[in-house]
């Protein structure tokens, strides 16, 4: 019978290491990766409106086996949800080091990507770590108790079987999906309608650096966009399959990694506004958006989104559903009267202090690029920061506090960007 690690893959830098070192059978490096890490510890559903509202604390989801309490934290959201159920869609992220700082209790054992009660998982790189070893491996000593004789080694293993033999590469081309087969139509056509429209409601592949975290996504400072030169303009490729990134990567001789993310978050965090965007280059289903279309695309594939989110649209709090019936309503003044008694999400640094607030000298403002302008961004609840920019590190302050301390006059503020309960305040505006 096929199990969740029969089908498990990866989601993260930090997975694939995990993986590698548990196919070695090398335990040591696998905590020594785990000192050094960032893991996401699970909100139980029942508690998230609580914290949203400042009326609870965070805590450490524990669950009982074998007469024994474990601490749960996972390696990915992924993991979570794939361990925990669906239900489970808001986390924190803590590094390994402020776990054992804080250690609860000396009885309890720490579980790493381990599933809960009734469900039925099973990933490859779960552990469960005793506290006197967590302890340990926080001080860079990751050695574990061990006896009899190691397992050999993955390379050994790897090097007893040969390469399998790779499939010669098509000449003619073959669409890989729907989506290549309508942007085929359309370009055969020269219908731009259809190639923009076709690409606004899909997924691309965005090329991204060897060794790239795997949580790294364009709304976060220091992303690293991979661009080249065509005929003295900078490109930023995108890709609709594998196929098309492989094809394209051969030709002029890239890296092959790649996230994968709705075209509007391309659009919406592009850096540059002199930057063309090339989809599917080389390939009769591709084509390339001119650098001055990119902004109002980039908007208008924002509103989209948020109005097919519209109907079924679930408020993860309190905050949220009454922030949702102002805009149905279109009271901005409530809109807004609402949030700014809320408390919100600000996207921070793993190294960032719990407790900073917006008066102090190290609160994260960190400006990005949304739709053009240099903007800080905030959330209401951890599942659009999440889809936004990925897993992150996260403070919340109220937003009168932030307005209270706004630095700067030229960044734009921007709520929940993509969904229902989206706004844009332009850095002039936020104080008053």
């Amino acid at each position: 019978m096929a199990t969740v690690a029969d089908a498990w893959r990866p989601t993260s830098e930090l997975e694939h290491r995990l993986q590698e070192t548990v196919r070695a059978g090398d335990q040591e490096s696998y905590f020594r990766i785990i000192a050094d890490s960032e893991l996401v510890v699970p909100v139980p559903p029942d508690r998230v409106d609580g914290m949203l509202a400042g009326e609870a604390q965070p805590s450490w989801p524990t669950q009982e086996e074998d007469g024994r309490v474990h601490v749960l934290v996972y390696t990915s959201a992924s993991a979570m949800r794939a361990c925990l159920g669906p239900s489970y869609q808001h986390f924190m992220t803590v590094r390994f080091g402020e776990i054992a700082e804080t250690w609860p209790d000396n009885r309890w054992w720490l579980a790493i990507d381990v599933p809960g009660h009734g469900v039925r998982a099973a990933l490859p790189i779960e552990a469960r770590l005793p506290s006197w070893f967590v302890r340990q491996v926080a001080e860079g000593d990751g050695r574990p108790p061990q006896v009899g004789r190691a397992s050999a080694p993955w390379e050994e293993l790897r090097d007893q079987h040969r390469e399998l033999p790779r499939e010669s590469p098509r000449q003619e081309f073959q669409p890989a999906n729907d989506v290549e087969r309508e942007l085929l139509r359309a370009a055969a056509n020269n219908d731009h309608d259809l190639f923009l429209q076709t690409l606004a409601g899909t997924e691309v592949l965005l090329p991204v650096p060897d060794e790239t975290d795997y949580s790294m996504r364009p709304g976060r400072p220091g992303f690293p966009w991979q661009t080249r030169e065509v005929d003295g303009s900078t490109v930023v490729p995108v890709f609709t399959s594998p196929e098309r990134l492989v094809e394209a990567a051969r030709a002029a001789g890239t890296g092959t990694e790649f996230i994968k993310l709705p075209f509007s978050v391309t659009l919406r965090y592009w850096p540059d506004h002199e930057w063309l965007l090339a989809v599917n280059s080389g390939s009769p289903a591709g084509g390339t958006i001119l650098a001055q279309q990119l902004p109002g695309l980039a908007t208008w594939a924002d509103q989209r989104a948020a109005q097919r989110m519209t109907n079924g649209f679930e408020p993860q709090n309190d905050i949220e559903g009454r922030l949702f019936d102002a805009a149905r309503r279109r009271d901005t003044d409530g809109f807004f009267t609402t949030l700014l008694g809320a408390q919100v999400l600000v996207p921070a640094d793993p190294d960032t202090p719990w407790g900073i607030v917006p008066g102090d000298a190290g609160f994260p403002w960190r400006p990005v690029p949304v739709h053009g302008r240099a903007s800080i961004q905030i959330f209401t609840s951890l599942k659009w920061m999440n889809e936004a920019i990925g897993s992150s590190r996260f403070i919340m302050p109220t937003l009168l506090d932030m307005v209270s301390a706004w630095p700067d006059t030229e960044w734009n503020l921007v709520l929940n960007p993509g969904t229902p309960i989206d706004a844009t305040m332009p850095g002039d505006k936020v104080r008053s």
